[in-house]
């Protein structure tokens, strides 16, 4: 979100050199930059004591298999949020929880921060917003997932974990 206005006092911004920054859109009234935000997200390589793993396809938008992601919450660490993601959407209990790298996911303007999740095979408990969740190879589901994607690139940092 790139700030026209300033969302404390609705002043219109200018823009204002800061430091290394560059210019950046500046209230002039509550004497603040505006940074730029954007939305903060967890993508998740879900996998078994038996190497599986876990992908699903979204109830909505595309049909295609992906990994266990959602949104963090204001006050939530991203390891607590890819936990609650993983109990939400396959009802599985995350045992440990590993940052694996993150990613600029341009087209929606988010940071994706990708983690390696352990669980225990158990039968999955899907939320509204999964269609189907199934359990794969790493190699099956390198080659299931989006040629290109960020899951497909989690996946291969995660095999080599």
């Amino acid at each position: 979100m790139k700030f026209t206005y300033c969302p404390h006092c609705g002043t219109k911004t200018t823009l204002k050199e800061i430091g290394d920054e560059g210019m950046i859109p500046y209230c002039e009234t509550c004497e603040i930059p505006l940074f730029e935000m954007f939305s903060t997200c967890v993508l998740s390589i879900v996998v078994n004591e038996l190497g599986e793993v876990a992908l699903i396809q979204q109830s909505y938008g595309n049909p295609r298999f992906a990994g266990v992601a959602g949104y963090m919450k204001c006050g939530e660490t991203a390891e607590e949020s890819a936990k609650r993601e993983v109990i939400e959407e396959i009802g599985l209990v995350p045992e440990s929880v590993t940052f694996l790298e993150s990613h600029w996911f341009d087209m929606k303007c988010q940071l994706m921060l990708g983690f390696l999740v352990h669980v225990k095979k158990a039968e999955f408990r899907l939320s509204d917003e999964v269609a189907q969740a199934q359990w794969f190879t790493f190699a099956e589901a390198v080659q299931t997932v989006r040629e290109g994607s960020i899951i497909q690139k989690l996946l291969r940092a995660a095999e080599l974990q």
